[in-house]
């Protein structure tokens, strides 16, 4: 599903036209690189999920797959907390701005991809993130963002 989308996501950012012109970066260009990283990082995780599941495993690695389904199971909804974390994202963007709804949506992603263990590292790694987005299309490419302040 996530590469279904992800798919879907590099195909329309495809269509924003061309990411370099004049031999200046344009707008379009970060969302090519995003749905890049998207395509190949969900590929990698597609194909060790069907790697996963050819492989049979041993009564020695009986405990850890144990553990792993366990882990899957609590895991198994994360596609429905992208989307909503998305939707969410796209919903409250204009409504409280950039910093606000950008910090909250990369923590939701990081957390949905890991344990909620060192929330205090994981939100210091979304502000650096929010803080990149910011510099990349406030700077660079001078794209006003909306502010929480106007």
């Amino acid at each position: 599903m996530i590469f279904a989308f992800s798919i879907g996501y590099l195909v329309t950012a495809v269509n924003l036209g061309s990411p370099i012109s004049n031999n200046r970066l344009e707008p379009s260009f970060f969302p090519l690189v995003l749905g890049s990283f998207a395509v190949l990082f969900s590929s990698i995780l597609l194909f060790r999920e069907i790697s996963a599941n050819k492989t049979q495993a041993s009564k020695s690695e009986q405990a850890s797959i144990d553990l792993e389904k366990t882990e899957a199971e609590m895991s198994k909804y994360a596609p429905l907390w992208i989307m909503l974390s998305i939707f969410s994202y796209i919903f409250a963007f204009s409504l409280v701005g950039y910093f606000i709804s950008s910090f909250l949506f990369v923590l939701s992603i990081i957390t949905i991809f890991s344990k909620w263990e060192k929330m205090l590292y994981k939100s210091t790694i979304s502000i650096i993130i929010v803080l990149i987005g910011y510099l990349i299309f406030e700077q660079i490419f001078g794209v006003r963002l909306p502010a929480l302040w106007g």
